[in-house]
């Protein structure tokens, strides 16, 4: 399969900056990625992205199909079928929605159609909990789908464009989750420097699917009713390996975005201070920016604290983590998921840091710190979680795992 040929360096426009709110900025990288369908359903925090496509179509800003589905499963078989013929497609849900629509997403990834979709994560109810958690977006996370997680509105958006050019590249097929933090990202409004239409299509190829479903191509069709026998294993090992080069195509692509935009991210992790770090704060998402900020404090009183913000966990960025960590003698990871019964009660991002860390050949003490059930973490709580990972390089820790937004005592 051929990969998509280098791009020379090009004039970048200067576009003027926008104040949207994540739910915005992330229609408007919709708008310009010239997307065929879209399948809408509403659940917050994610309705503001349809609502906002809605009024876009509306007004004549731009053109495509957009279905008003009965469900979000349905809504999730919509844009599936919508990729399979050959459109590009997107959607988007949040806590029991994504859950609801669980069969067509699992079956999205073992077709290897390269849906877009966007998750405002929220906690899983019942009762109506719209507080802000990882585990509806984390879930998904064994079935194939990638998955990046922004920091910052301007990060959402620009996500979204680079998910369209690694989902679709041939060497990966695979769908892509753009994971925001519910209200953190969704509604709060910063200023945007927005690609135009001109950057995008230079960056982003038409979606031209191999092996889409259509009378012209002749009788076709993939993951459907398949028999063990014959290609089970093999189409699962496919995924696997479109998972493993992805990693490369990812890099290809968040370099070639800065050429166009001249903003420029590291392509899996992003760290802060960790060239001599001894201290490391380790997490995701839009609270990084208070976590980097307990960091700074830190540092300015002779504690060599650093932080690691992952922008993917799928693929996960095992490699660079270990490397990131070399010499660090203590690491917290602070996550908004939980894995419960899991060893040591710990969430789903210390299940893949410590698994990552135990091929490395020195390991940090690591310490776990829970912000589950929506409440709000403040500026405190973090530095209160710093102290924890600082001490814990001198005295052994109680236990791994702490929960520091408790009213009552943390047994």
């Amino acid at each position: 399969m051929s990969a998509i040929k280098p791009i020379p360096p090009v004039a970048i426009e200067k576009p003027k900056a926008k104040v949207w709110n994540g739910a915005r900025a992330i229609a408007e990288a919709v708008k310009v990625a010239d997307v065929d369908v879209i399948a809408a359903y509403p659940i917050r925090p994610y309705t503001g992205i349809m609502n906002s496509l809605a009024s876009m179509i509306a007004n004549g800003e731009f053109t495509a199909d957009i279905i008003v589905a009965d469900s979000e499963h349905s809504q999730f078989e919509v844009v599936k079928h919508a990729s399979a013929v050959g459109a590009r497609v997107f959607a988007g849900s949040s806590g029991v929605g994504l859950a609801f629509a669980a069969e067509p997403i699992i079956v999205t990834a073992l077709s290897q159609l390269p849906v877009v979709a966007a998750i405002g994560t929220r906690a899983l109810d019942d009762p109506g909990n719209f507080g802000m958690e990882w585990s509806d977006a984390l879930m998904f996370r064994d079935f194939g789908w990638l998955i990046s997680w922004a920091k910052t509105v301007q990060e959402a958006a620009d996500m979204t464009l680079v998910a369209y050019r690694v989902a679709e590249d041939r060497r990966v097929l695979l769908p892509h989750f753009i994971a925001l933090d519910g209200a953190a990202i969704t509604h709060v409004a910063t200023p945007v420097v927005p690609v135009t239409k001109q950057q995008a299509t230079e960056f982003l190829p038409p979606y031209r699917p191999p092996y889409r479903i259509d009378p012209q191509d002749g009788p076709v069709t993939k993951a459907q009713h398949i028999a063990p026998s014959l290609i089970g294993p093999e189409q699962r090992k496919t995924i696997d390996v479109a998972q493993k080069r992805s990693k490369q195509v990812i890099a290809e692509a968040w370099k070639d975005f800065a050429k166009y935009t001249g903003r420029e991210y590291p392509p899996f992790l992003e760290t802060i201070g960790m060239e001599d770090a001894e201290f490391a704060l380790i997490g995701m998402g839009a609270y990084m920016k208070d976590i980097e900020l307990v960091a700074s404090r830190l540092r300015s009183k002779g504690y060599k604290v650093g932080t690691v913000r992952l922008r993917y966990v799928r693929p996960f960025p095992a490699e660079e983590l270990i490397n990131a960590l070399g010499g660090v003698k203590a690491a917290g990871v602070i996550e908004f998921g939980y894995s419960f019964g899991s060893p040591f009660g710990t969430g789903s991002l210390y299940h893949e840091v410590a698994t990552s860390l135990y091929e490395a050949d020195t390991k940090p003490t690591l310490l776990d710190f829970l912000f589950l059930g929506g409440r709000e973490p403040t500026v405190e709580h973090f530095t209160q979680l710093a102290e924890k990972v600082i001490e814990s390089a001198h005295k052994k820790p109680q236990k791994k795992t702490y929960w520091l937004t408790l009213r009552g005592e943390d047994i």
